[in-house]
């Protein structure tokens, strides 16, 4: 005869146990990429933990931290748009250019805010 009410309650809490130490392997290996500067994505997380894919997918806060720093990632590497062997004389190249660039605008503003404020003349005067 088969035990009707086996006492599983060991088994769910080693379970349970097992999957909190792997989720403590995970935050560590995310920890060590992000201290390495590596790509942070569900392969490379669950590569570099070696744990499956699934179990990244399933647990919600591993999930909510992997896209969270994925999408940080993308936006850091969308911002940095500058070329790293660019020597000196060619950043004061393009400082000065910039430079031109502002004092024009700057000339440009001023003489629109005259224009402007030339026209509300005239316009208040003919009220």
């Amino acid at each position: 005869m088969a035990n009707k009410s086996p006492n599983t309650n060991k088994i769910i809490e080693l379970a349970r146990l097992k999957s909190h130490e792997t989720e403590k392997k995970v935050f560590n290996a995310i920890k060590a990429m992000i201290k390495n500067k590596e790509k942070i994505n569900y392969n490379s997380v669950s590569i570099k933990s070696n744990v499956s894919k699934s179990f990244l997918y399933k647990n919600s806060s591993i999930r909510g931290k992997i896209d969270m720093l994925r999408g940080e990632q993308l936006k850091l590497e969308k911002v940095t748009n500058h070329k790293p062997n660019t020597s000196d004389k060619s950043k004061d190249v393009i400082i000065e250019t910039l430079k031109g660039k502002i004092e024009n605008l700057i000339k440009e503003n001023e003489s629109l805010k005259e224009a402007l404020a030339s026209k509300y003349n005239n316009f208040y005067n003919n009220l």
